[in-house]
């Protein structure tokens, strides 16, 4: 073989191998200890926010996207404005659930005068910007871009949470996919995960995570994901979520699913080249987080599958079919 005809084999090998890489999607809403954040720096993690807060010291290798959770946090938004003048930001997430009390919970007019004035300045400086980041009320999301678009917006995706059962991931899909066809915009899914009144085993939590994330990975128009387990299995957030989707153990160890969801599971087009063995390397330098004992959560009454806000989601997917749609 040639020299030429090596480097030729070689350089086509090393593309596809950054190729692969920089496709990835998977980041991370940050919510524990900043001193565990920095075994994020790895793998395809790529991204991650912080809702109202800001960026994080530790996760040097990952782009922050700053939030602007709400008006209720505005205080907090003019830090991150600050931040901001110092460190220009490629993307910002509008308002954290508007269409939930106990968030940001807006109107759909009052969110619109709210991006005008918040965040229309940086989309018109080149800045990408989401839609605000909705639950289940399209209806709402409908008023709010036919009024924006109308006032001259720039929202360059849709962002989207969505909760559920362990045995719904077709739920998620059309979610996903009806908000998508509605607005033909990429797609951020800035949280998802398996809520505690479904009642899921470790395994069950796992496998839904894996499977989410291959057909995210599937999806050309799902430009990016971020599973909500950004802290420790024994601080969890709230009892909303299971605390099963935490990366983290007590001790700042990362659990088995953290490896999966890092590295891939090299079974889709985004994983790493050798994903399996990059796990393996990183079970060894974390060894002490992989022989911990982890118990089960006790749940309480009967599961769950379908809650109040799954409920209204579904209202808008009536019709919406189960076709996979894989790449």
């Amino acid at each position: 073989m040639s020299v030429r005809s090596s480097l030729f084999i070689a350089t086509t090998l090393a593309i596809l191998v950054f190729a692969q890489v920089e496709a990835a999607t998977r980041g991370i809403p940050w919510a524990s200890n900043d001193n565990w954040a920095g075994k994020l720096n790895t793998g395809l993690m790529r991204w991650y926010h912080h809702w109202q807060d800001g960026p994080v010291d530790a996760l040097t290798r990952l782009e922050f996207v700053p939030t602007y959770w709400g008006p209720s946090k505005m205080g907090d938004w003019k830090r991150r404005k600050r931040e901001m003048n110092h460190n220009w930001p490629q993307n910002i997430l509008a308002f954290n659930e508007p269409d939930i009390e106990g968030q940001a919970n807006m109107d759909p007019e009052w969110a619109v005068e709210e991006f005008m004035n918040e965040l229309q300045p940086y989309a018109d400086r080149g800045v990408k910007v989401s839609s605000p980041q909705m639950v289940w009320d399209l209806d709402w999301l409908k008023q709010f871009m036919d009024s924006c678009n109308a006032r001259g917006c720039k929202i360059s995706y849709i962002a989207l949470h969505w909760y559920g059962s362990w045995n719904d991931i077709k739920d998620l899909k059309k979610w996903v996919r009806r908000v998508h066809r509605q607005y033909n915009l990429p797609i951020w899914v800035t949280e998802f995960g398996i809520t505690s009144k479904s009642h899921p085993s470790k395994e069950q939590v796992h496998q839904f995570q894996k499977e989410a994330m291959d057909w995210f990975d599937s999806q050309p128009y799902v430009h990016r994901a971020a599973w909500n387990g950004g802290y420790s299995i024994s601080n969890p957030p709230d009892n909303f979520a299971t605390p099963l989707n935490a990366l983290f153990r007590s001790g700042g160890k990362l659990r088995q699913m953290a490896y999966s969801y890092i590295y891939g599971e090299g079974n889709n087009r985004r994983s790493l080249m050798g994903g399996h063995n990059a796990m393996a390397m990183a079970r060894r330098r974390d060894v002490d987080g992989e022989t911990e004992e982890e118990a089960e959560p006790v749940y309480e009454g009967e599961a769950v599958h379908c809650d109040e806000i799954c409920e209204k989601r579904n209202k808008f997917l009536v019709g919406e079919d189960d076709e996979d749609d894989d790449m």
